[in-house]
């Protein structure tokens, strides 16, 4: 049962300016969201806010882009003791129309998830 592996999930849609987050239980129900800037002070507030919001300690974060946009985020998450994949950008086809930066995070959470992860790699360290 993935509630025995952990406690939430973070899911994150990476961008050159902002991310935005979604904390979810194992259930895949949302928790809390956030948007931040692509910069430090964003990436502290991301850190206090998963201390602030998760329901304990084990927390998977699954980022969009963490080759590009989300390097940063990943790196400082991962210096934090959290444990980061990166997930792949849905395909063209499996997209929904429209763009919101919050709801593109949510499915990045479902796909963090661990056992429903065909998508996520273990984010690189550089």
């Amino acid at each position: 049962m993935l509630a025995e592996v952990v406690d939430a999930v973070v899911g994150g849609d990476t961008h050159r300016d902002t991310h935005a987050l979604e904390l979810t239980a194992p259930s895949g129900a949302t928790i809390a969201t956030l948007m931040i800037g692509n910069d430090e002070r964003g990436f502290a507030e991301a850190i206090a806010w998963v201390a602030e919001h998760a329901p304990g300690p084990r927390v998977v974060v699954g980022l969009e882009g963490t080759r590009s946009y989300g390097i940063g985020l990943a790196r400082v998450l991962q210096a934090a003791g959290l444990t980061v994949v990166e997930i792949e950008r849905p395909r063209r086809g499996e997209r929904r129309r429209g763009k919101s930066d919050p709801i593109d995070a949510h499915p990045a959470a479902v796909r963090a998830a661990p056992g429903r992860r065909p998508a996520a790699h273990a984010a690189r360290r550089r």
